[in-house]
């Protein structure tokens, strides 16, 4: 069986950033629109969206990746999810 394990962020309304990894993305997304619903009335964070998703082949690599990125900055986040490679490895290269 070929599972794909995704690994997701979505920014709130107040601009905060949540990394999650799930291999049913599209229920995890149906769970936030049904608390965005819920919700809107409240000073909560919700409601959010996705702004980045990942695909890969394991739930462990996935997991790895995921937490790795909860470990960045909003910065860097920032970067991942606007795809600004040269940026991002502006930064690793600081760690190497």
């Amino acid at each position: 069986m070929n599972t794909q394990i995704y690994v997701y962020i979505l920014q709130t309304v107040d601009g905060r950033y949540y990394t999650g990894c799930c291999d049913e993305l599209a229920i995890v997304l149906a769970k936030y629109d049904k608390y965005n619903k819920l919700l809107s009335d409240n000073d909560i964070s919700l409601p959010a969206k996705l702004v980045h998703q990942q695909k890969f082949k394991t739930e462990e690599e996935a997991r790895e990746i995921a937490n790795e990125i909860r470990q960045w900055s909003k910065k860097e986040k920032q970067f991942l999810i606007n795809n600004d490679w040269p940026e991002i490895s502006k930064l690793a290269k600081k760690f190497i």
